[in-house]
């Protein structure tokens, strides 16, 4: 049987878009992604911002375990020349600073161990061989990722010190940290050196150039000619600070938070409160005061001087993260009353403040 197609009645419809069609859908999904952009980019930020949040939490936690174990929360160290020793314990004949002390509570006791020889009095080849490779390794957790990814950043020749030339040849990137411990409410400037070489045993408290002289942070007469002045937070130079220190209550106390930089030295590493490794003792660098207000990254005025970090801070759009000695995180504007975030940098001012 054979079947006829009949033909259609009326005019052929057109499959095809006209261009004005095709200009107005363009539009639409132009518009839509205006729309959307910010949320996604807002969605983003604040999963970086946890990212920060939870970071901080396991310092805390390290923090306080060290605490529990050692009976005081993680020393600041020596100075800038130094970083951590593993045969030198945790007190204060420890050179590294915060962040080196609490790695075995961390899960990070090879990194811990590397700079070790079994002999406080004596640096090997493999000792500071094994310091470099602790240098260069990464720790993620140490960064912001708002800010700068994990990388690791380049240290300027010109601002090497002891702290990057220990093992066999210089290395040409060092790890750096967007986190510091609360030396208190006192000014402590850039920090020190520490000392020129190594200390022996006999030598170690006679050493002229600490700024402080004992464990609580009495500062050196020669910066504190009326004896009234000492370094009031949780972890500076040479510091054993317990709980028992904590006389306005570890809820009211800062431990540690992320701090401020100066966006134009992420890179180069020519910001003074950026250019040395995670694991140096008391400097700027990984130790903050709340001296100064804390501020967003790259909105200080001083940013062209060299003593600018100083402050709490961070890259985030309206707060930065700070932890406190009780082990809980907050969030906290940049609008924070000056007089309650200095206050919460001091263990023992009697100022106590409600978030």
């Amino acid at each position: 049987m054979r079947i006829v197609r009949r033909p259609r009645s009326g005019p052929m419809l057109s499959a095809a878009f006209t261009l004005v069609e095709l200009l107005v859908v363009i539009a639409i999904i132009g518009v839509l992604v205006a729309l959307l952009l910010p949320a996604v980019q807002a969605a983003r930020e604040s999963a970086r911002r946890t990212t920060c949040i939870n970071q901080l939490k396991q310092f805390a936690i390290a923090c306080t375990n060290h605490e529990n174990s050692q009976k005081h929360f993680p020393t600041g160290g020596w100075g800038w020349n130094w970083v951590g020793d593993g045969d030198r314990g945790y007190g204060q004949k420890q050179p590294g600073g915060w962040i080196y002390n609490i790695l075995p509570y961390m899960e990070q006791a090879a990194k811990h161990d590397l700079p070790k020889d079994g002999n406080p009095e004596l640096h090997t080849t493999p000792q500071l061989d094994g310091a470099r490779s602790m240098l260069l390794d990464p720790i993620t957790i140490l960064y912001c990722p708002t800010r700068r990814n994990g990388k690791f950043q380049n240290k300027p020749t010109s601002l090497a010190n002891n702290a990057s030339k220990v093992g066999s040849g210089e290395p040409r990137f060092v790890g750096r940290s967007d986190y510091a411990a609360n030396a208190g409410d006192y000014s402590i400037g850039s920090g020190k050196g520490g000392p020129g070489g190594l200390l022996t045993s006999a030598l170690f408290q006679t050493y002229d150039e600490w700024v402080t002289v004992n464990k609580t942070g009495l500062l050196h007469p020669r910066d504190n000619p009326n004896g009234d002045r000492e370094f009031t937070g949780v972890s500076f130079q040479r510091s054993e600070i317990g709980l028992n220190h904590i006389e306005d209550g570890t809820s009211n106390t800062y431990l540690c938070g992320e701090k401020y930089l100066d966006p134009a030295g992420y890179e180069s590493g020519e910001d003074t409160g950026d250019n040395e490794t995670w694991c140096t003792g008391h400097n700027n660098d990984n130790f903050r005061t709340t001296y100064l207000p804390p501020s967003r990254d790259g909105t200080d005025p001083s940013d062209n001087v060299p003593e600018n970090g100083e402050m709490f801070g961070s890259a985030h759009a309206t707060t930065w993260q700070a932890a406190y000695c009780d082990g809980h995180v907050a969030s906290i504007s940049f609008d924070v009353d000056p007089t309650v975030h200095k206050n919460r940098g001091n263990r023992k001012d009697g100022n106590v403040s409600v978030e």
